[in-house]
């Protein structure tokens, strides 16, 4: 769940990205997973869907291998941008919490490291790179 502003913009990394509609300090927490709004998905539940949902899910989440579960962010969350040298960092993969590593000015783009977040990624490299 987000706990800054913020919104989908075009981004010159990758598709859209999310920005900060404010300036947050270093050391804020910017997402935590919430039950509430982020979703969790076994292997199971994913198979059984049809396979355009299967592929949005699979772009739009990441994989926590020792879990088993993909852990969709259900808001802008979803749209962090994957950076070598990101401007966040995360405390785990999928359940934990992402803070500015940084002072971020409003209008800043959020990005962070796709391979400290999702092991499908630090497993299989970028698939989109």
């Amino acid at each position: 769940m987000m706990l800054v502003r913020t919104e989908l913009k075009p981004s010159s990394i990758h598709g859209l990205g999310v920005f900060l509609t404010e300036s947050v300090m270093a050391g804020t927490v910017i997402w935590r997973f919430d039950s509430r709004i982020d979703r969790v998905y076994s292997a199971d539940e994913i198979s059984s869907l049809p396979s355009i949902t299967r592929d949005f899910i699979e772009t739009y989440s990441t994989w926590h291998s020792a879990a088993q579960v993909w852990v969709l962010c259900g808001d802008n969350g979803r749209h962090f941008n994957h950076s070598n040298s990101p401007n966040t960092i995360s405390d785990g993969i999928a359940f934990g919490q992402d803070v500015a590593l940084t002072d971020l000015p409003s209008g800043c783009e959020l990005t962070s490291d796709y391979t400290t977040i999702c092991d499908a990624v630090r497993l299989n490299g970028l698939a989109f790179a």
